[in-house]
């Protein structure tokens, strides 16, 4: 850590463990916040259907005994194989109820609200991808998972660590063999920006693998970044409709990303995934010992992979639940980053002008129900503007926007065309 990050820490701040008090109307004007309540209210209706569909179809695989019989009929005797069985008849039962509602949204939806780019032939690309990933990880972490429950009553503590295991792997080999089966990565070209990231870098004192742009375009007009990756893997990555704002609008996004980096978040959400999981598997072996509830699955006991919908059920009931610490985590430390940016750069007025970009854009839901507030990993658009309002009121920190004409990093390129 450079002297100068350093001695910013003794900055006064806003509280960050708990919620920041933010009125969409200080930040967005009336047409901006009627824009995105109508956006979002066919979504939250849709959404709320297939939840329904989702949970329905979950019951029916369970109470008909659909994965037990299925097994039997195939003749399949090796129990991995039958995990894949129940793997497969999950994920493509999933894939082909939710197929008219994703493709609403995508080559619908979206277009009319000029979100969406895709193409129908990105879009069937990208639900088989999906499907063919899905099953594989899946597979990947579940055989696993009932090896051990097969092995030992005590499965739960040993499947957390495995869990584990099998999270701090993926966090290794997902940025460079999975997310390109998506989208091409390439190392980010503007020499001015990029000028601009290893300045924030080298004040931060944190080395990054390097710093990417993706095609995110090609699917949507949205903006975002992330931080990927861990120890040789790390990089930021930025979609390449981000470019499309000026550069001290980008130079904020990724001083972000790299605050997660300083204070290692990838490292710190391990433990806390650690405990969430071991007290759903705990729970989970509680409830899975009920026989009748085995009975009612058409399985004898849990170490069967005809169970594997019933354990899907229950883990996902019990989730609900355990990941709510977990999502308060999550905020906590998307403040922190936030935190980490404002000090890095000390410019509370260009990272409000960040969410006054991006927010609108993204039709991002300005209102969150309550409800919403307490699932989501990161505080919403006017909490983090009041955050760096406040943040700008407590040190004497100006703030002033930077000006509304900046030129672009990229222009906007045409449209793909139609296939």
């Amino acid at each position: 850590m450079s002297a100068s990050t350093a001695d910013s820490t003794a900055d006064l701040r806003p509280p960050l463990w708990r919620r920041t008090p933010a009125d969409p109307a200080d930040w967005f004007d009336a047409a901006e916040v009627q824009r995105s309540r109508d956006y979002k209210k066919p979504i939250k209706r849709v959404s709320l259907v297939d939840s329904i569909i989702g949970l329905t179809f979950l019951v029916a695989i369970i109470w008909t005994e659909a994965v037990p019989k299925l097994i039997d009929q195939l003749g399949v005797t090796s129990w991995p194989l039958q995990l894949m069985v129940g793997i497969a008849v999950l994920l493509v039962g999933g894939a082909i109820l939710s197929l008219p509602s994703a493709a609403w949204l995508a080559l619908s939806y979206d277009k009319k609200w000029e979100l969406s780019t895709q193409t129908t032939k990105t879009f069937v690309l990208d639900q088989f991808k999906e499907l063919f990933v899905g099953i594989l990880l899946l597979t990947a972490i579940f055989t696993p998972v009932y090896w051990v429950i097969r092995s030992t009553d005590n499965w739960w503590l040993l499947a957390t660590g495995l869990l584990m295991a099998v999270s701090i792997l993926m966090a290794f080999v997902y940025p460079v063999l999975i997310m390109p089966i998506f989208n091409k990565f390439i190392p980010l070209g503007d020499e001015d920006l990029k000028h601009r990231i290893d300045k924030v870098a080298a004040k931060a004192g944190v080395t990054i693998k390097g710093s990417f742009t993706m095609d995110a375009s090609r699917r949507s007009r949205r903006d975002n970044a992330f931080v990927a990756g861990f120890a040789p893997t790390k990089r930021v990555v930025i979609y390449d409709t981000m470019l499309e704002h000026p550069a001290i609008t980008v130079e904020h996004v990724v001083a972000h990303e790299i605050g997660h980096y300083r204070l290692q978040h990838i490292l710190t959400t391990l433990p806390a995934g650690l405990v969430s999981t071991l007290v759903t598997f705990g729970l989970l072996q509680v409830l899975l010992s009920w026989q009748q509830l085995l009975d009612f699955a058409g399985v004898k006991e849990l170490g069967e992979p005809g169970s594997l919908p019933l354990f899907i059920a229950v883990f996902g009931a019990l989730q609900m639940v355990t990941s709510l610490p977990t999502a308060a985590l999550s905020r906590h430390h998307e403040r922190e980053a936030d935190l980490e940016s404002l000090r890095l750069l000390r410019n509370p007025g260009a990272m409000i002008d960040v969410w006054r970009r991006m927010a609108p854009k993204n039709l991002a839901d300005l209102e969150p129900s309550w409800w919403k507030r307490l699932n989501a990993s990161h505080p919403g658009a006017a909490e983090r503007m009041q955050f760096a309002a406040d943040w700008g009121r407590l040190n004497n920190v100006e703030i002033v926007a930077p000006p509304a004409d900046a030129p672009p990093v990229r222009p906007r390129e045409p449209e793909p065309a139609e296939v």
